[in-house]
């Protein structure tokens, strides 16, 4: 009988050591939370041969040069995706301002767009795969020249991304691309819904995800569209990354190009560069708001792509979370269609206007119902 109690008085240290035991199991064997979110200033820089990289207007620059300005008064870096193809007699030029990237210390990752070399076929998806080899090889080889590293990171310019192109990156060291763009259809690679902000292998190469916030509800991509300077209002951005904070979602990206902080009127000569018209003063507001929000909430790490790729290689585990989509709703859309109204799209201009005509017209038929209604006066 001593024996039999003794065994019930220790049970409930039998439990809990399994208990124990099982929690520690379920913790090693569980994917590890991102502690906060990894965000990089993914910035385009389609054009590297002309002035307009610099955007002077009244003797102040508003192009790349005052984008890394502005992320360096926070101690931050960028990564630029640039194009290092020109026309022979602007290699020069392209060399100059890539240098100056360098010597500032941030990351240069690989953008080609082809136009340079043959105007008549603009998207690098209308090559053949050994030419495509051969502007790989040449592009990557100007990188180097201009004193960067080989790039890691590859951005089909146009999104004119395809399987093709996705499985010879790794032939010239690339780990990493970020092309993938539902909303554009020369994006000829599609991307389930459920992998949407995630960071993941896709046709041999990580995807640094082109972070995508909804809009509107139940239609897919259609009412989705990018973190990004120029397609979104501060508002958004706002509500955006109070979301993705909230929801730790490992990895996102923060989309401008080396144009979106100043006005300019397209060259209608190839080649030419563009008119810089003066400053886009909204962006540049929107840009200083951002680099406030993100530096103030410890939830997020500002990196560049490579020092991602690097934080990826010790911890994998930690890029592992949700397919997570912050929605923006309804309201911030229609905010977004007023403040837009002038010189975009028309789109904006249907979406701001069609609530108000549709409330009129129906004030209108009531008001018409009411007036039928009334009985008639007899003469």
């Amino acid at each position: 009988m001593q024996a039999r109690g003794f065994s019930w008085q220790l049970l409930p240290v039998h439990r809990f050591a399994v208990v124990a035991v099982l929690a520690v199991l379920v913790c090693l064997c569980a994917p590890e939370r991102s502690a906060g979110t990894y965000l990089v200033f993914a910035i385009d820089v389609c054009w590297t041969c002309g002035s307009d990289f610099q955007g002077t207007w009244e003797g102040k620059d508003y192009g790349v040069p005052l984008l890394a300005e502005k992320l360096e008064q926070y101690g931050l870096k960028g990564t630029f995706l640039v194009s290092p193809l020109c026309p022979h007699d602007l290699t020069e030029t392209m060399f100059s301002n890539l240098r100056f990237l360098v010597s500032r210390g941030h990351d240069v990752e690989l953008h080609p767009h082809t136009d340079s070399i043959d105007f008549s076929r603009l998207l690098f998806t209308m090559y053949s795969i050994e030419e495509r080899r051969k502007i790989l090889w040449t592009a990557i080889d100007n990188i180097k020249r201009a004193g960067a590293p080989s790039p890691i990171v590859h951005r089909a310019g146009a999104w004119a991304i395809d399987w093709e192109t996705l499985k010879l990156l790794p032939e010239f060291g690339i780990v990493m691309d970020s092309s993938i763009f539902p909303q554009d259809s020369r994006c000829q690679v599609p991307l389930p819904e459920n992998l949407v902000n995630k960071f993941v292998k896709i046709g041999g190469v990580y995807q640094l995800p082109i972070t995508l916030i909804r809009r509107i509800p139940f239609i897919g991509y259609a009412g989705m569209t990018s973190l990004d300077i120029d397609r979104t209002i501060w508002e958004e951005q706002e509500e955006a990354l109070k979301q993705i904070a909230d929801h730790d979602l490992p990895v996102a990206t923060y989309y401008l190009h080396f144009w979106s902080l100043y006005h300019y009127i397209s060259s209608p000569i190839p080649y030419v560069p563009d008119k810089v018209t003066g400053p886009n003063e909204g962006n540049i507001r929107k840009l200083d708001n951002f680099l406030k929000l993100v530096t103030s909430d410890k939830r997020f790490k500002v990196v560049t792509a490579r020092e991602l790729w690097q934080l990826f290689q010790k911890n994998p585990r930690e890029f592992q979370g949700p397919s997570f989509v912050p929605y923006t709703g309804m309201w911030l859309t229609y905010l977004k269609a007023w403040k837009y109204f002038v010189g975009h799209s028309i789109l904006n201009k249907i979406v701001a206007i069609a609530p108000i005509a549709f409330i009129v017209g129906l004030l209108t038929a009531v008001a018409y119902l009411l007036r039928m209604r009334r009985p008639q006066r007899r003469g």
